[in-house]
Protein backbone atom coordinates (compact mmCIF):
# COMPACT_ATOMS: atom_id res chain seq x y z
CA UNK A 1 0.00 0.00 0.00
CA UNK A 2 2.80 2.41 0.85
CA UNK A 3 4.45 1.74 -2.51
CA UNK A 4 1.13 2.22 -4.31
CA UNK A 5 0.45 5.61 -2.78
CA UNK A 6 4.08 6.70 -3.33
CA UNK A 7 3.70 5.68 -6.99
CA UNK A 8 1.11 8.43 -7.52
CA UNK A 9 2.79 11.29 -9.38
CA UNK A 10 2.78 14.88 -8.08
CA UNK A 11 -0.24 15.86 -10.17
CA UNK A 12 -2.26 12.82 -9.00
CA UNK A 13 -1.31 13.60 -5.39
CA UNK A 14 -2.30 17.27 -5.78
CA UNK A 15 -5.65 16.41 -7.40
CA UNK A 16 -6.43 13.75 -4.77
CA UNK A 17 -5.61 16.17 -1.94
CA UNK A 18 -7.82 18.87 -3.46
CA UNK A 19 -10.68 16.41 -3.95
CA UNK A 20 -10.42 15.23 -0.33
CA UNK A 21 -10.31 18.82 0.97
CA UNK A 22 -13.41 19.60 -1.15
CA UNK A 23 -15.20 16.51 0.17
CA UNK A 24 -14.24 17.38 3.77
CA UNK A 25 -15.39 20.99 3.29
CA UNK A 26 -18.97 19.70 3.12
CA UNK A 27 -18.58 16.94 5.71
CA UNK A 28 -20.94 17.56 8.68
CA UNK A 29 -18.37 16.37 11.22
CA UNK A 30 -15.79 18.88 10.02
CA UNK A 31 -18.36 21.68 9.76
CA UNK A 32 -19.35 21.17 13.42
CA UNK A 33 -15.77 20.81 14.68
CA UNK A 34 -13.87 23.72 16.18
CA UNK A 35 -10.63 22.00 17.30
CA UNK A 36 -9.24 19.71 14.58
CA UNK A 37 -6.18 17.48 14.60
CA UNK A 38 -4.34 17.21 11.27
CA UNK A 39 -1.13 15.52 10.20
CA UNK A 40 1.85 16.49 8.05
CA UNK A 41 1.71 14.24 4.96
CA UNK A 42 4.68 11.95 4.33
CA UNK A 43 5.38 8.91 2.21
CA UNK A 44 2.55 9.53 -0.28
CA UNK A 45 -0.15 10.30 2.32
CA UNK A 46 -3.00 12.50 1.08
CA UNK A 47 -2.43 16.18 1.85
CA UNK A 48 -5.34 17.97 3.58
CA UNK A 49 -3.39 20.93 4.99
CA UNK A 50 -5.39 23.20 2.64
CA UNK A 51 -8.20 23.03 5.21
CA UNK A 52 -6.29 25.54 7.35
CA UNK A 53 -6.72 28.28 4.73
CA UNK A 54 -10.24 27.21 3.82
CA UNK A 55 -11.46 27.38 7.44
CA UNK A 56 -9.56 30.22 9.18
CA UNK A 57 -12.16 30.34 11.98
CA UNK A 58 -11.27 26.80 13.12
CA UNK A 59 -8.27 25.78 15.21
CA UNK A 60 -5.95 23.19 13.74
CA UNK A 61 -3.37 21.11 15.60
CA UNK A 62 -0.50 18.87 14.52
CA UNK A 63 0.60 15.77 16.43
CA UNK A 64 3.89 15.88 18.31
CA UNK A 65 5.56 12.56 19.07
CA UNK A 66 5.90 11.64 22.74
CA UNK A 67 9.16 11.41 24.60
CA UNK A 68 9.62 8.40 26.85
CA UNK A 69 7.91 7.50 29.14
CA UNK A 70 4.85 9.30 27.72
CA UNK A 71 3.17 7.01 25.16
CA UNK A 72 0.59 9.46 23.80
CA UNK A 73 0.70 12.09 21.09
CA UNK A 74 0.35 15.76 21.99
CA UNK A 75 -1.45 18.11 19.62
CA UNK A 76 0.03 21.60 19.16
CA UNK A 77 -1.78 24.50 17.50
CA UNK A 78 -0.66 25.12 13.92
CA UNK A 79 -1.48 28.23 11.89
CA UNK A 80 -0.38 26.90 8.50
CA UNK A 81 3.18 28.21 8.52
CA UNK A 82 6.27 26.28 7.47
CA UNK A 83 7.90 24.07 10.10
CA UNK A 84 11.65 23.67 10.52
CA UNK A 85 11.95 21.04 13.26
CA UNK A 86 11.74 17.36 12.25
CA UNK A 87 11.10 14.55 14.72
CA UNK A 88 12.89 11.20 14.85
CA UNK A 89 10.90 10.00 11.81
CA UNK A 90 11.80 13.22 9.92
CA UNK A 91 8.20 14.48 10.08
CA UNK A 92 7.89 18.25 10.63
CA UNK A 93 6.44 19.23 14.02
CA UNK A 94 5.71 22.53 15.73
CA UNK A 95 8.22 23.17 18.52
CA UNK A 96 6.18 25.85 20.29
CA UNK A 97 2.54 26.67 20.58
CA UNK A 98 -0.60 25.94 22.52
CA UNK A 99 -0.99 22.24 23.26
CA UNK A 100 -4.55 20.89 23.29
CA UNK A 101 -5.48 17.68 25.14
CA UNK A 102 -6.15 15.00 22.48
CA UNK A 103 -9.36 13.84 24.14
CA UNK A 104 -10.74 17.40 23.92
CA UNK A 105 -10.29 17.73 20.15
CA UNK A 106 -13.54 17.60 18.22
CA UNK A 107 -12.13 15.81 15.18
CA UNK A 108 -8.85 14.11 14.27
CA UNK A 109 -7.97 13.52 10.63
CA UNK A 110 -5.62 10.55 10.63
CA UNK A 111 -3.23 9.19 8.01
CA UNK A 112 -3.21 5.49 7.32
CA UNK A 113 -1.59 2.79 5.22
CA UNK A 114 -4.78 0.81 4.54
CA UNK A 115 -8.39 0.71 5.73
CA UNK A 116 -11.55 -1.30 5.29
CA UNK A 117 -15.13 -0.03 5.08
CA UNK A 118 -15.85 -1.14 8.67
CA UNK A 119 -13.34 1.40 10.02
CA UNK A 120 -10.36 -0.85 10.64
CA UNK A 121 -7.14 1.09 10.07
CA UNK A 122 -3.62 -0.09 9.38
CA UNK A 123 -1.15 2.58 10.45
CA UNK A 124 2.62 2.66 10.32
CA UNK A 125 2.88 0.22 13.22
CA UNK A 126 4.03 2.38 16.15
CA UNK A 127 0.54 2.56 17.74
CA UNK A 128 0.65 6.27 18.61
CA UNK A 129 -2.95 7.00 17.58
CA UNK A 130 -4.30 3.82 19.21
CA UNK A 131 -2.62 4.66 22.54
CA UNK A 132 -3.62 8.32 22.38
CA UNK A 133 -7.30 7.54 21.82
CA UNK A 134 -7.57 4.33 23.88
CA UNK A 135 -10.14 6.12 26.05
CA UNK A 136 -12.65 5.25 23.33
CA UNK A 137 -12.42 1.57 24.38
CA UNK A 138 -13.28 2.45 27.97
CA UNK A 139 -15.84 5.18 27.25
CA UNK A 140 -17.48 4.73 23.85
CA UNK A 141 -18.35 8.15 22.49
CA UNK A 142 -15.60 9.88 24.50
CA UNK A 143 -12.95 11.90 22.75
CA UNK A 144 -12.89 13.20 19.20
CA UNK A 145 -14.36 11.79 16.03
CA UNK A 146 -11.60 9.88 14.25
CA UNK A 147 -11.65 10.13 10.46
CA UNK A 148 -9.07 8.43 8.28
CA UNK A 149 -7.74 10.22 5.22
CA UNK A 150 -6.60 8.05 2.33
CA UNK A 151 -6.40 7.51 -1.38
CA UNK A 152 -9.16 5.21 -2.58
CA UNK A 153 -6.53 2.68 -3.65
CA UNK A 154 -5.80 2.11 0.06
CA UNK A 155 -9.22 0.51 0.64
CA UNK A 156 -9.20 -3.26 1.14
CA UNK A 157 -12.19 -5.56 1.72
CA UNK A 158 -11.18 -6.58 5.27
CA UNK A 159 -8.30 -5.90 7.66
CA UNK A 160 -7.49 -8.02 10.70
CA UNK A 161 -7.73 -6.14 13.99
CA UNK A 162 -6.32 -6.52 17.47
CA UNK A 163 -7.99 -5.70 20.79
CA UNK A 164 -6.03 -2.43 21.12
CA UNK A 165 -6.98 -1.10 17.67
CA UNK A 166 -9.25 1.93 17.78
CA UNK A 167 -11.72 1.86 14.88
CA UNK A 168 -12.34 4.93 12.77
CA UNK A 169 -15.67 6.74 12.74
CA UNK A 170 -15.22 7.30 9.02
CA UNK A 171 -12.79 7.55 6.13
CA UNK A 172 -12.63 10.16 3.39
CA UNK A 173 -10.90 9.52 0.06
CA UNK A 174 -10.86 11.48 -3.17
CA UNK A 175 -13.94 9.57 -4.38
CA UNK A 176 -15.83 8.31 -1.31
CA UNK A 177 -16.83 9.15 2.24
CA UNK A 178 -17.26 6.07 4.43
CA UNK A 179 -19.29 6.13 7.63
CA UNK A 180 -17.92 3.35 9.81
CA UNK A 181 -19.49 3.66 13.27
Amino acid sequence: MRAARRALDANQQRLAGQAIVNRLSHHPTLLRARHIGLYWPMDGEADVRGLVQRFPEKRFYLPVLPHAPHPQLRFVRWHGRALTYRNRYHIPEPVRGHSHPPEQLDLVLMPLVAFDPSGARLGMGAGFYDRTFAIQHLLPGAGPRLVGIAHQLQCVPRLPTDSWDIPLHGVVTESHSYRCR
